[in-house]
């Protein structure tokens, strides 16, 4: 059976999703800082089933491409999702 792929064939929530290159990973931990921006790395890591090192390096790349920002400080802050996911 052949399937052909066309334009018409996307979902109809196609423009909710700005973050177009993300990684199911940074998407994951997108999804948990929006649903608890007060969330620690440590806390992300058990959500999504990463180790804490992951989690680390992926909100660093997530901070440099522009899709997420620590607002507060380290200790006391909270983070801000920058795109719609």
């Amino acid at each position: 059976m052949h399937i052909e792929y066309t334009e018409s064939a996307q979902s109809a929530n196609d423009n909710v999703s700005k973050c177009k290159n993300c990684t199911l990973e940074e998407l994951a931990i997108l999804r948990e800082i929006s649903k608890n921006p007060s969330i620690t790395q440590k806390e992300l890591a058990e959500a999504i089933g990463k180790s804490e090192r992951t989690v680390k390096t992926r909100t660093v790349e997530l901070q440099n491409n522009g899709f997420l920002r620590r607002k507060n400080g380290k200790r006391n802050g909270l983070w801000e999702v920058l795109v719609e996911i």
